[in-house]
């Protein structure tokens, strides 16, 4: 039983919905796969320490070098650190490890030969090339290649800045289900024998699991039975990594994604994407019953009608040349408003101009709408519902992504930065989309002295 904020706040109001933030609950789900077992907590840090050590300029110099040399025709790649909150760095680190396989070796051998090198250097470089060069390293990296390479497209999606809550749950479902599929005992051997064909390629001395003698256990005295039979490395394997792995993340997806579907697969309903393309035989018949659960004053059959109705109006209004000055996007330099006594454009042009309309709506925007244009008496339902879908957040991510903005910001060169200048700062660089006119800002500071007003304003 949970009784965190979540459980506190819908103690005081039971339909308080809790949003999950989608990519960070992702990650979550990766960070199970990664410690389920001691195979994967062993790799994982394994490849840890293999990043911080080549992260010496000295030694990336020489990891480049043989890069170049090996693979002359393809593109240089570094081995760049960790990252705690994106899970896709895990990904991008795993493929220059498997990628560049040969050159990272030939650096390790050569800083164990190198004149230069300190006894710590030569220890650490001939640890982790024994660790890279085993098969159960070159296994567990095919195997995690593999899960990643389901995972870090959804959750690279789940952290983009605009999502639509079906599309993530589809993307995650579909994820779960391909997930589902790689938990075979066919699809195991094939990593395993790929796994054999890349140390083969690399002509590396370990090129199969280790053989162990089987333990046998004394029978006392008035036993009968006998010894069991022992299982392969490679059953072993399937057992205690392959299957675990894949059982984990399957579960951590279940659990962890099944709060407020149903209320959420309801909102989608209102996207600007979805209304534009929705008529009256498409809508379910069971829209917006768990909406009308939520929102208490809502009635379910008058907003079904609200909403086909306004789904057509919408396009009316989108092709009035007001509302294309309103919702045209500010770095479009084309845009303008059409004169009165233009020619009046065919009806291929009026669906262009309303697709791309539609793609510079949004929900807030669909809200401001119904409110500048008087439309709230017209469709009440309707406003309600994308009133209450605006207190809603899709996801967290913009809100880390200004985190972590403050530590390229607030360096030791702006330690003593105050908090407006600080939050002056913080709005330029998160929001670069915003447009900026050079000319007035180069006026306001031209205003702040006579020196700069007699030096910057030439008229």
């Amino acid at each position: 039983q949970y009784s965190g904020l979540k459980t506190r706040i819908q103690e005081e109001n039971p339909r308080a919905i809790y949003v999950w933030c989608s990519a960070h609950i992702f990650n979550l789900v990766v960070v199970d796969t990664c410690d389920c077992c001691l195979e994967t907590k062993s790799f994982f840090g394994n490849i840890s320490s293999l990043v911080e050590f080549m992260r010496a300029r000295k030694r990336t110099a020489i990891f480049m070098k043989w890069q170049g040399e090996l693979y002359s025709q393809e593109q240089k790649r570094r081995l760049k650190r960790f990252s705690s909150t994106r899970w896709s760095s895990h990904d991008r680190v795993l493929i220059v490890v498997q990628e560049k396989y040969f050159a990272l070796l030939k650096t390790l051998n050569e800083l164990t030969t190198l004149k230069d090198s300190d006894r710590d250097m030569v220890s650490t470089a001939e640890s982790l090339l024994k660790i890279i060069t085993s098969f159960q390293f070159v296994l567990v990296l095919h195997f995690i290649r593999k899960i990643f390479s389901i995972t870090t497209v959804v959750s690279n999606y789940l952290q983009s800045k605009s999502i639509d809550f079906i599309q993530a749950m589809t993307l995650i479902d579909n994820a779960k289900t391909r997930l589902q599929d790689l938990r075979s005992e066919e699809n195991c051997i094939q990593i395993v024998n790929d796994a054999k064909l890349f140390v083969h390629d690399k002509n590396l001395e370990e090129k199969d699991f280790k053989q162990t003698r089987p333990r046998k256990i004394k029978m006392m005295p008035g036993e009968k039975t006998r010894d069991e039979i022992s299982s392969s490395p490679s059953d072993m394997f399937r057992r205690n990594v392959y299957y675990k792995v894949l059982d984990a993340i399957i579960t951590s997806i279940t659990v962890r994604f099944s709060d407020s579907r149903e209320i959420l697969k309801d909102l989608c309903l209102l996207s600007p994407e979805r209304l534009m393309t929705m008529n009256e035989n498409k809508l379910p018949q069971n829209a917006f019953d768990n909406l009308q659960k939520w929102i208490v004053h809502i009635d379910k059959i008058a907003l079904r009608t609200e909403y086909l109705t306004f789904r057509k109006s919408l396009s009316e209004l989108l092709n009035g040349h007001e509302l294309k000055f309103n919702y045209s996007t500010p770095n479009d330099e084309n845009s303008h408003i059409s004169s009165d006594d233009s020619p009046s454009p065919s009806s291929d042009e009026n669906e262009e101009k309303t697709e791309d309309n539609n793609e510079q709506l949004s929900c807030i925007k669909i809200l401001e709408l119904l409110s500048n244009y008087g439309l709230i008496d017209a469709f009440p339902n309707l406003y309600m519902a994308y009133k209450s879908l605006s207190t809603i957040p899709i996801s967290s991510a913009s809100a880390e992504r200004s985190f972590s903005k403050v530590k390229l910001i607030k360096n030791r060169l702006r330690s003593s930065t105050g908090q407006s200048r600080l939050e002056s700062l913080l709005i330029l660089s998160t929001e670069k989309d915003i447009p900026i006119d050079i000319n007035s800002v180069i006026d306001q500071v031209a205003l702040s002295s006579d020196i700069f007003k007699k030096k910057l304003m030439f008229s």
